[in-house]
């Protein structure tokens, strides 16, 4: 409990951050997106002869999907831009490679903050399952069940359907025009491993464990960090979850300032959550 107690006293007691121009912010995680997106749609159109080629093209597209869609995260919090359709429209542009609506992703993921962990309230709580066989299930799920929560929590808002409808559409239309390029087969086999592998990726090691325990009480309680540099250059600042939540005004790469080494300089990351002694935070 006391080393509880101080792992909360550390959390609020953050070293003030230094924060970079909004503008330079935009231009930085709009040149990401670029990235992304472009090397994702350049690799798709080049048709591997080799089993490792294949191996090489799926894992590589699949983080760069996986960063786009932290990408899109930025832009539900408005760091993309200053008004709330640019945002939207670099968000899209960031999920293109994993073929999900921001539409919904927009319509959800302020709950999350306003209520996380808060049962009937957080529409990311899915995720929460006594039946660990489940989970990989409901992170391939996720993205898709944000539609029926929303209209399970009052319906649809005015123009949500309309803009999910158009955002499908635009969606279908690149990928449409890949295929047309390459054959549809190509567009198939290195399309669903991508979603596949970013889905358990996001919502397993950055969704659900940054979550785990679920608590509703102090909000530096309710979710974790993972130490270190190398999880916070993989998945760009997504591994610092608590202090996202906590600061959700930051964007990822002003999150840097904050990331801890491991006490116990472990090789692979690992989060923050303490027990009765700091070996064992897991």
């Amino acid at each position: 409990m006391a080393a509880r107690i101080r792992q909360m006293q550390a959390v609020h007691a953050r070293p003030a951050i230094r924060r970079w121009p909004a503008r330079r912010v935009h231009l930085l995680s709009r040149a990401v997106i670029l990235a992304v997106v472009v090397l994702s749609f350049a690799g798709l159109l080049n048709v591997p002869a080799t089993w490792w080629g294949w191996t090489v093209d799926i894992v590589l597209r699949s983080w760069l999907a996986f960063i786009g869609t932290v990408m899109a995260h930025e832009g539900v919090h408005g760091l993309l831009g200053r008004t709330r359709r640019v945002n939207a429209l670099w968000g899209r542009l960031a999920l293109l490679p994993v073929l999900v609506p921001f539409t919904d992703f927009r319509g959800t993921h302020l709950q999350h903050h306003r209520h996380t962990n808060e049962p009937g309230k957080d529409p990311d709580l899915f995720l929460d399952t006594p039946h660990r066989w489940q989970l990989p299930f409901r992170a391939l799920a996720m993205p898709h069940q944000w539609f029926f929560w929303i209209r399970r929590r009052g319906g649809l808002p005015p123009g949500h359907a309309r803009d999910l409808a158009l955002n499908y559409l635009a969606i279908s239309a690149c990928f449409f025009a890949v295929a047309l390029l390459v054959g549809p087969w190509r567009v198939l086999l290195g399309t669903l491993p991508v979603c596949v592998l970013v889905a358990l990726v996001l919502w397993i090691p950055f969704a659900h464990l940054t979550h785990q325990g679920y608590s509703t009480g102090d909000p530096a309680g309710r979710s974790h960090n993972y130490f270190g540099k190398l999880a916070y250059w993989f998945s760009f600042g997504l591994s610092m979850h608590r202090e996202h939540h906590l600061r959700p005004q930051l964007a990822w790469i002003e999150l840097h300032q904050l990331v801890e080494p491991d006490p116990e300089r472990r090789r692979l990351p690992r989060r923050d959550i303490w027990r009765e002694t700091p070996s064992e935070a897991i």
